[in-house]
């Protein structure tokens, strides 16, 4: 196994970061040079979306934190004792903070309010925008290191991780499509395992769009990305309930002529699926491979025949017949169906 480094790259660039930040405050000849080091800790994300994120979220916390103190000091300072009236200002910032959509900038503000108050009241005139300019050096200092010193972005891995996504989906059809005519099936514990990954890795996809769409802007290009997420997003929903209910279904014995021929035409069509996936992961997220779209169509085709011959089975037609024996074969269609619509639409979008 091996050992986590004593220091990250990530670790390298806050402190860098951080020291740069103070160190360009004080040459500036500011006051509390240490708010800068506090705003790039706070900014600092682990991409360029998340610091852009969190420095707006600092940014504006600070405004209505000096806002806040500036007014509420010089109204309620003189009436209220001082615990009094730093807790009523507190229960204001936290009120206008998640009335503005403020998540972790409410928390700056509540600082700026119990500083301001207790600590600056003699100079709050020059000091809310001298912590106001260091808060915005700091927060600048975190997005140049993260856009061009150390860059990191969650565009390119949103992108990695979809195409990532595609090829462990592809993976796992072709898993099902050989336990087909091995007539065997996982244990539980792994097809559990199976499932909850897929799982997880749709929802870390699904967390990392925030910040990701952070480094979109307006433009045609940035709706064309909003819109194939849609569509993506969509078409792995589907996707993942199909493949739990393949997980469910019970092995088929390949006890007969029909049967046999009836499994091997959902062996084909799985490794096609997963060979059109393998594409869409080279590809994503520019237009669709060329022909992608028709691929499954034989083996569907192929399909749907030997569903029709397995009817002149006896034996296949036992199976197909209970209560989960033709459950396969439709769920194969619905995938197939799911996944041309999702490409026609991915190139459909300009």
């Amino acid at each position: 196994m091996n050992a986590t480094p004593l220091i990250t790259r990530t670790d390298l660039r806050l402190a860098l970061t951080a020291g740069l930040s103070a160190g360009f405050v004080i040459m500036l000849g500011l006051p509390d040079p240490f708010y800068a080091p506090l705003a790039v800790g706070a900014a600092l994300g682990g991409t360029v979306g998340a610091t852009r994120l969190l420095g707006t979220q600092r940014v504006l916390g600070t405004l209505l934190g000096g806002v806040i103190v500036a007014i509420g000091f010089n109204t309620m300072g003189q009436a209220l004792p001082l615990p009094l009236g730093v807790a009523v200002a507190l229960g204001l910032t936290r009120i206008f903070g998640g009335s503005l959509g403020l998540r972790s900038g409410y928390k700056v503000a509540g600082l700026v309010v119990a500083m301001g108050w207790t600590v600056h009241h003699t100079n709050l005139a020059s000091w809310i925008p001298t912590r106001l300019v260091v808060t915005l050096i700091g927060v600048l200092a975190a997005w140049l290191a993260v856009s061009w010193i150390w860059p990191s972005r969650a565009l390119a891995q949103h992108q990695a991780h979809s195409r990532r996504l595609f090829g462990e989906i592809a993976t796992l059809l072709r898993e099902r499509a050989s336990l087909l005519l091995e007539e065997r099936e996982l244990e539980a514990s792994a097809r559990l395992q199976r499932r909850n990954q897929l799982v997880n890795a749709t929802l870390q996809l699904q967390s990392q769009r925030q910040e990701a769409t952070q480094e979109l802007g307006y433009d045609r290009l940035g709706e064309r990305m909003r819109r194939l997420w849609d569509l993506q997003e969509q078409w792995l929903s589907a996707v993942i309930g199909y493949y739990r209910t393949m997980l469910r279904l019970p092995v088929v014995p390949l006890t007969s002529p029909g049967l046999r021929a009836l499994m091997e035409a959902e062996h084909a069509l799985l490794q096609d699926l997963a060979d059109q996936l393998d594409g869409w992961a080279q590809h994503w997220p520019d237009a669709p491979p060329l022909g992608a779209n028709a691929a499954a169509g034989p083996d569907l085709e192929r399909l749907e025949l030997a569903e029709q011959a397995a009817f002149q089975d006896p034996l296949a037609t036992a199976v197909l017949l209970g209560s989960s024996g033709g459950r396969r074969a439709i769920t194969c269609h619905q995938l197939v169906e799911a996944t041309r619509g999702f490409e026609a639409a991915w190139a459909a979008v300009p």
